[in-house]
């Protein structure tokens, strides 16, 4: 493994674009951040001038990518031993691997779907584009749930979304109750003609009140209008029975998350 410098990056991103939907995130952060910037760090191997591995770090976490489920595990876990970060994610014959060889993290799996259907409605509440100033509010509501925040702190995922809303590489939509924050979802990240939507989360006071699907389906709206592809990722039993009904599943994934 190699620390990647800029004149890689076009390599990176032609590898990793032959396997969209088991790395996009990895592909949209390297596309809109370049290969190195204060918050990541890109690295990857090669066998005989090939491209064989890809691993990102961005913030406190780590994003890994092969076209072979043969890859250096080891090579991973030495990353792993240097950095210590609260999670990993990448496709789930990947994590499969790097589970049986890192005790200190515990191993979760799910469905990677393309976003193509959508509902068009007149939402009955009005959904409110965040700014920067919401983003603190937005990160304790996720925070919140163990299963999407758990791997997150407040001041972490605050300094994320503030990121991902200045740099226009994410954008969140946001239901107010009561002068507070009750609903949310948003693009995690969003580049040319792609986005990958998550943070989706709702009050417990608040989800009998149809707020999942008012949200998504208005987001889903405006980013075909923008002739963005959007992905999404689902752990529980439950929203992958809703996005099988609604959606095409096109991967799976895992992540571990440090104990």
């Amino acid at each position: 493994m190699r620390l990647a410098e800029e004149k890689d990056k076009g390599r990176i991103l032609e590898y990793l674009r032959r396997g969209l939907q088991d790395c996009v995130y990895l592909y949209i952060d390297i596309m809109n951040y370049g290969i190195a910037t204060e918050n990541m760090k890109v690295w990857f191997a090669e066998e005989t001038g090939r491209i064989s591995l890809v691993v990102m770090k961005y913030y406190d976490s780590f994003q890994i990518y092969s076209e072979s489920d043969n890859y250096d595990v080891s090579a991973v876990k030495e990353l792993l031993e240097q950095y210590s970060v609260a999670m990993v994610s990448g496709k789930k014959t990947m994590i499969e691997q790097l589970a049986a060889v890192c005790p200190r993290y515990e191993s979760t799996y799910g469905v990677v779907f393309v976003m193509d259907k959508y509902r068009k409605m007149n939402p009955p509440v009005e959904i409110i584009r965040a700014t920067e100033r919401d983003a603190r509010e937005i990160a304790e509501l996720i925070c919140s749930d163990d299963e999407i925040g758990g791997h997150y702190t407040v001041d972490n995922l605050t300094a994320q979304l503030e990121e991902r809303i200045h740099t226009k590489t994410g954008r969140s939509y946001i239901i107010r109750q009561d002068g507070r924050i009750v609903a949310h979802s948003a693009t995690y990240a969003e580049a040319e003609g792609i986005a990958v939507v998550g943070g989706t989360i709702i009050d417990n006071e608040y989800r009998d009140q149809n707020y999942y699907l008012l949200l998504s389906n208005y987001m889903l709206q405006e980013l075909d209008e923008e002739s963005k592809v959007a992905y999404t990722f689902s752990l529980s039993d439950k929203m992958i029975q809703y996005h099988s009904r609604m959606h095409t599943k096109c991967g799976e994934y895992g992540k571990l998350v440090r104990k």
